[in-house]
């Protein structure tokens, strides 16, 4: 096996290739700006994510004073990012140039700090309030009084909220530094694959990550996120494996978690082009399924239903096709809301697949009924809002 070492060493040649270039050239730096490209899908991907991902990445190990208007530059591209095509969540992408551009303690940087903790809900909750303050509590108060940003009562009521404290501030900055280690034998293996992934390196993400397990106990936890990223990574043969082991160290008695443990089971098993065993994981499943479909199962059956719709078109014969897609047919009658999880779209794309009209014209008119039956939930909850707004 490769050793990681020399893989780190490996990864950064090409960070820190871009990160001296982006130095010597400003000129440059339209290379590492976000730039949209639209996917056949609908979605939004930056051409220049991955370089200026590592740019950022190799600026965590080699931090300079002169760097503070390429961070600056580095952090409004992430935010146009966030801005434009991440509709929700907050990343290490974001938080790490936020961080390496507050360490600096700017005070002007408090408006680009704003600019970025107004992105989304996520990062509203999750881009700590702090970035804006290492520049000194009282001066940052003292320059938000003195702007006519429009914004200037909201930032000061936040910084009012919880009696905030530079010796809180400081507290902040010593954990960011150790999220964010300086060195790269400090960066734990865990973070070594994300950012491997970020760059294209599968096999060195799934690397470092297994090298990281390996130092960890064997937890549910430990182990969910070991199937977790090689699922992600395209590992699913090995992430199937992994999952046989979060079925073996969690607890035995049948609990939702335990259904969606072997749910995960069937989907891994699809995924890595294994039906027969995905359909058998999926029997199992349908053996200790509560034979209530009702209230909080519903949502448990909706999910199993499903993956029965998706795995029955992969059988390796057309009679076992229809023998799957019979039963999935019969599992589905009662279950409530169907508008809901996407299983009456597994069960149309299902049908479409062999060509069996009669039952595909079922399901589409089953998918119609369901969508008029979100709607008028949706607009009763509207209505019983709207009554409860004018009655207080």
């Amino acid at each position: 096996m490769t050793d990681t070492a020399d893989e780190q060493d490996r990864l950064l040649r090409v960070p820190r290739r871009d990160l001296e270039r982006a130095r010597r050239d400003p000129e440059t730096w339209p290379d590492l700006a976000f730039v949209a490209e639209h996917t056949d899908e609908g979605r939004v991907i930056d051409r220049n994510k991955a370089t200026r991902s590592g740019v950022l990445w190799a600026l965590q190990y080699d931090r300079h004073p002169q760097d503070l208007q390429l961070l600056r530059f580095l952090l409004q591209q992430e935010a146009t990012f966030y801005q434009e095509a991440v509709p929700w969540g907050l990343a290490s992408d974001l938080t790490l140039a936020g961080f390496l551009v507050a360490e600096h303690r700017q005070l002007e940087d408090l408006w680009l700090h704003w600019t970025v903790k107004n992105i989304s809900m996520d990062t509203a909750m999750g881009y700590h309030l702090y970035h804006l303050l290492t520049g000194g509590i009282t001066a940052a108060v003292e320059a938000v009084r003195a702007s006519a940003h429009a914004d200037r009562g909201r930032i000061l009521g936040d910084i009012a909220l919880n009696h905030h404290t530079d010796a809180a501030v400081e507290e902040w900055l010593k954990k960011q530094r150790e999220l964010f280690p300086a060195a790269p034998a400090d960066e734990s293996l865990k973070s070594w694959a994300h950012h491997a992934a970020s760059l294209g390196e599968r096999e060195a993400s799934r690397l470092f990550l297994t090298e990281w397990a390996v130092g960890e106990p064997r937890t549910e936890d430990t182990l969910n996120t070991l199937q977790f990223h090689l699922d992600q990574l395209g590992y699913h043969t090995e992430a199937v494996a992994v999952q046989r082991e979060v079925i073996e160290v969690s607890d035995g008695a049948w609990t939702v978690a335990s259904a969606f443990n072997l749910l995960t089971l069937a989907r891994l098993q699809r995924r890595a082009d294994d039906a027969s065993s995905a359909w058998r994981t999926l029997e199992e499943i349908q053996n200790i399924m509560p034979p209530d479909k009702q209230g909080l199962r519903a949502g448990l059956w909706r999910h199993f239903v499903k993956e029965c719709f998706l795995v029955a078109p992969l059988a390796p014969d057309d009679s076992t096709v229809r023998r799957w897609l019979a039963v999935s047919d019969e599992l589905l009658e009662g279950i409530p809301r169907l508008w809901m999880d996407g299983v009456l779209d597994a069960a149309v794309a299902a049908v479409e697949q062999i060509g069996d009209p009669q039952t595909l014209h079922r399901y589409r008119t089953l998918r119609q009924a369901a969508a008029r039956e979100s709607g008028q939930e949706v607009s009763q909850v509207s209505r019983c809002t709207a009554s409860g707004s004018t009655t207080s």
